[in-house]
């Protein structure tokens, strides 16, 4: 793997920044099934996917286990942390075999101050996740259920770095707040209809198209 190249390309970083945070940080292989922090674990680095899927576990129902697979390169982990202090907002748990850049606090900190180009990096990452989240608050009042779910399933596709749909039903429902019924009869037909298609990690639209902010 070219680790300049994916840096490059999903954080938009240039040559001058991947180099500085591929010597300054560490690269770790992270197999399926391993977990990378436990919620309120005190973080001391940020995390940088280069390569793979990982989740969050929410903090639900005692006996209710949903994972959020959502974390794919040009998100990155541990960067609120850094900013407001505290430990880590989740369990992050590698759904695939995973590559990712472990960069310590000492050297956010300092590249913080002496690059622009950094802190344009964290930004970006900080704005992606602030539109997923918006989106999904704006469609918690969109009454129309059918036009509720292919708004999610756009918005989803836009936010992994493949353009994939890494959710099963459940695990959809719970982020819409519908029952999994609805959603599961919305899927099947939108298999049935060409819309998506099934994929290794859950789902992939026929022709991907953003949602707007």
């Amino acid at each position: 793997m070219n680790f300049h190249h994916v840096l490059k390309r999903h954080y938009l970083t240039n040559e001058a920044l991947s180099e500085k945070l591929i010597q300054q940080g560490r690269i770790v292989s992270l197999p399926k099934g391993k977990f990378l922090f436990f919620q309120e674990q005190m973080a001391d680095f940020v995390a940088i996917p280069l390569d793979g899927v990982l989740g969050f576990y929410p903090a639900i129902d005692e006996g209710i286990t949903l994972i959020y697979n959502l974390i794919t390169p040009g998100i990155i982990i541990n960067d609120v942390p850094f900013i407001l202090g505290g430990g880590s907002q989740a369990d992050i748990q590698a759904v695939t075999d995973c590559t990712v850049l472990l960069l310590p606090f000492s050297a956010v900190e300092q590249l913080m101050g002496t690059c622009c180009e950094f802190s344009k990096m964290l930004n970006l990452s900080l704005a992606r996740k602030q539109r997923f989240c918006l989106t999904l608050f704006q469609l918690r009042g969109e009454k129309n259920i059918q036009r509720k779910i292919d708004m999610a399933l756009a918005a989803i596709s836009v936010a992994t770095s493949d353009g994939s749909i890494p959710l099963n039903i459940s695990t959809l429902a719970s982020l819409l707040n519908m029952s999994r019924n609805t959603v599961g009869r919305h899927i099947n037909q939108a298999l049935l209809t060409g819309q998506i298609v099934k994929s290794s990690t859950g789902y992939r639209l026929v022709e991907n198209r953003s949602v707007a902010a």
